[in-house]
């Protein structure tokens, strides 16, 4: 499986805001989907949301050739937090496969390999929609977005206004994104 370049980028960005040195999560990606391509035979791809104190971001690969139409089951496990709990932000990790009932054997087996309730492993919960386009929010883009409120905070807009302003450009077809280029740009024309 091949990372696409944005997606490249935006693990650089994840790994360096890490804590820990030298951690590669654009490595672990690739291990993971090697790892899993090779456990389930209709592996297709898989999504990672972390969960922080801004919008949750997403990012999501496919094995070439495959997208969200060919999805037939999905498991979703959650990362336990590593050090202090209330350090690191909640990660989600969900696979998905081409095969009906693909992952119920694993999700036992992650259960008992863990000690986590079976509970804690979702299967099929969180299917996309085949007829779905990705609408997943890069690191990059949440960056901009971010850089743009804070712009508008310093213009004396408070958060609440900030977010306002940028959703009023979704109201309008123009994404929160392009909205947050148009404020930064704005910046370096003055």
């Amino acid at each position: 499986m091949e990372i696409p370049a944005a997606l490249a980028t935006d693990l650089a960005i994840l790994s360096a805001a890490l804590d820990e040195p030298g951690a590669d999560v654009a490595d672990s990606l690739r291990q993971l989907t090697a790892d899993a391509t090779v456990a389930v035979p209709t592996f297709l791809g898989l999504s990672v949301t972390v969960h922080g104190n801004d919008r949750p971001f997403t990012f999501i690969t496919w094995i070439e050739g495959f997208g969200t139409a060919d999805v037939r089951a999905s498991l979703r496990l959650t990362l336990p937090a590593v050090g202090d709990a209330g350090l690191r932000p909640p990660v989600a990790i969900v696979l998905y496969a081409g095969s009906r009932g693909t992952f119920v054997d694993l999700a036992a087996d992650l259960a008992w390999l863990t000690t986590r309730p079976l509970s804690d492993f979702v299967l099929d919960r969180h299917l996309p929609d085949p007829a779905e386009k990705c609408t997943v929010t890069s690191l990059s883009e949440t960056s901009v977005i971010n850089q743009a409120i804070g712009v508008l905070i310093g213009q004396g807009y408070t958060p609440e206004q900030a977010e306002g302003h940028l959703a009023k450009g979704a109201d309008a077809g123009i994404s929160r994104h392009a909205v947050g280029l148009r404020i930064l740009a704005g910046l370096t024309a003055r």
